[in-house]
């Protein structure tokens, strides 16, 4: 019998769907004014912009009442206070029509029929970037988000458990949660407790020694223990989460024939879906997975997915803010461009932001050839874990092989995810041509790598390499030995020389070092024979991509 693999799968997805369906089946501190941000043409109006920033994919962090009333250890200052949040690196906002309670961007109220309100995160809190020059707060739509991811969480269980041990602020809490909604007390000192033991179970599942700090998550990591672990009960398939990786921007991504930082998923429709059902899942998300059915319960908003999709293939880079940045050096652009095309563009190609039905295509280079830290990519490829009750399930519910006693972790993810999308195929059906976009093929490519997507609007994302490991585009023109070998994230103010953030040490800053296991900053050593003057003029040009 000829084996059918994960991509062959997913291209049998719809026609499988479309069966069940007819059967039935800053580091802005708070003094800043909030009205004051900027924001730059990348195809968004205000409307998309702030619906997307507050649209749930089915995230369930703690009920919603509770993240309005809970007070910061120590202080009787809120926990979502503006300063607050800023610390942790959200963007912090005013309220609107699309966001009443003012929320940071990507935190969200969303609602459960059997529980409530939640608070949960969106996409946007950890695709939204923002810079400041001289004082003005630019907004980078799609953009790298310098949010403390582990920070918020270890924050939000802090004051869970200081809320709980003191009967001040318990008090407090209680006056207002039993306002709203009306609750004994006994019972929310109940609920608090189970909260705090799931959530420290969760923290525990995740424990690493290589901090992540501003700007990082080992997304793979953690949504592989949510499945192999959390989902299935087996505490025996936890793996560190060790390898963590810089958010990726966005703009582009849809018109791309892979993505993820190793090239791993395939971007033809019904894959997107897949892979943002499997995000929705790793942030909070819910999903039950019994031996004795077939198709999941879950919390993913499959419709939001299809609209978050759409949204985001009308977004293009942010182009280099000459208005607040300054112009650009034309002789020095003319002359990096030459520099470009002989020692960029065989990897990172042009792209026409005019053309709205662009398709392109990533390189995907050998991590022997790029030299870059290969730990992502080998936690990826080399990982294995027990399959419990999923053991002998076809790995696309309804078709595929037959999962092992023994399996990669993204088989497990995968098929949690099939199951989930399968449980709601209606609602999927109809996301997938909500989204749906014509992209080029994935190859197929069993070597592990990194992708090399176009660098349009690089200005904006530092840190650069797939570990955020090199903080500016001239360090990263540089030989390995003399890149820096320690720095600072979470000062969003542009370095408008050597392009990327301030990296000197300044308040609420995650300190980064390259010497860590999965931090190191080597490879990429493309351009480092250049001369000085050439790295400057090839800086430049890069300025305007």
């Amino acid at each position: 019998m000829k084996k059918i693999t994960t991509h062959g799968l997913i291209g049998i997805y719809i026609e499988i769907i479309f069966l069940c369906t007819c059967l039935g089946m800053h580091h802005a501190s708070a003094s800043n004014d909030l009205r004051d941000e900027i924001f730059l043409s990348q195809g968004w109006d205000h409307k998309t912009r702030q619906t997307l920033s507050y649209t749930s994919f089915g995230s369930r962090f703690i009920p919603y009442d509770w993240f309005i009333a809970l007070e910061q250890p120590g202080t009787h200052e809120l926990l979502r206070d503006n300063r607050h949040m800023a610390s942790l690196g959200f963007i912090t906002v005013q309220a609107d029509e699309y966001n009443p309670d003012g929320l940071p961007v990507g935190l969200v109220r969303d609602s459960d029929k059997k529980n409530g309100d939640y608070i949960g995160l969106t996409c946007a809190a950890c695709h939204t970037g923002q810079v400041s020059i001289h004082g003005k707060r630019i907004r980078i739509d799609g953009g790298q988000a310098l949010i403390d991811f582990s920070q918020f969480e270890q924050s939000v269980l802090a004051a869970l458990k200081t809320t709980l041990a003191d009967p001040e602020k318990f008090s407090r809490f209680f006056k207002i949660i039993n306002a709203r909604a009306g609750i004994e007390t006994e019972i929310l000192k109940d609920q608090l407790q189970k909260r705090i033991v799931e959530l420290e179970q969760r923290y525990a599942v995740n424990k690493t020694d290589v901090p992540y700090g501003k700007g990082r998550l080992d997304a793979f990591g953690q949504i592989f223990n949510a499945i192999a672990v959390e989902a299935l009960h087996l505490p025996g398939n936890i793996r560190a989460p060790d390898a963590p990786t810089s958010y990726p921007v966005l703009w582009d991504a849809s018109h791309l024939d892979v993505v993820q930082w190793n090239g791993s998923a395939p971007n033809k429709e019904p894959a997107p879906l897949f892979q943002n059902a499997i995000t929705a899942l790793a942030v909070y998300g819910t999903v039950s997975v019994p031996q004795d059915k077939r198709t999941y319960e879950s919390s993913i908003r499959i419709s939001n997915l299809g609209s978050i999709q759409r949204e985001f293939y009308q977004l293009i880079a942010p182009q280099w803010p000459t208005e607040y940045a300054g112009t650009l050096d034309v002789k020095k652009v003319a002359a990096g461009k030459l520099l470009y095309d002989q020692h960029c563009l065989q990897c990172h190609s042009y792209v026409d932001p005019l053309d709205k039905k662009r398709k392109l295509t990533a390189v995907l280079t050998p991590v022997i050839n790029v030299g870059t830290d290969s730990l992502m990519s080998d936690n990826f490829k080399n990982r294995t874990v027990k399959s419990g009750v999923l053991e002998g399930k076809s790995l696309m519910i309804f078709a595929g092989d037959k999962i092992p006693a023994e399996t990669n972790p993204l088989d497990l993810v995968t098929h949690t995810a099939a199951g989930a999308l399968f449980n709601q195929p209606w609602q999927t059906l109809k996301a997938v041509f909500k989204e749906y976009q014509s992209n080029n093929p994935a190859p197929e490519n069993s070597i592990p790598g990194y992708k090399a997507r176009p660098i349009n609007g690089v200005w904006a994302s530092s840190p650069y390499l797939h570990n955020g490991s090199v903080p500016t585009i001239y360090d990263l023109l540089l030989p390995v030995a003399e890149r820096p070998i320690t720095f600072y994230v979470g000062n969003i103010e542009l370095d408008l020389i050597k392009v990327g953030h301030i990296i000197s040490e300044s308040p609420h800053a995650t300190f980064f070092d390259t010497r860590l296991r999965g931090n190191s900053n080597a490879g990429h050593e493309y351009g480092t024979q250049l001369n000085d003057e050439q790295r400057w003029q090839l800086v430049e040009y890069i300025k305007g991509l």
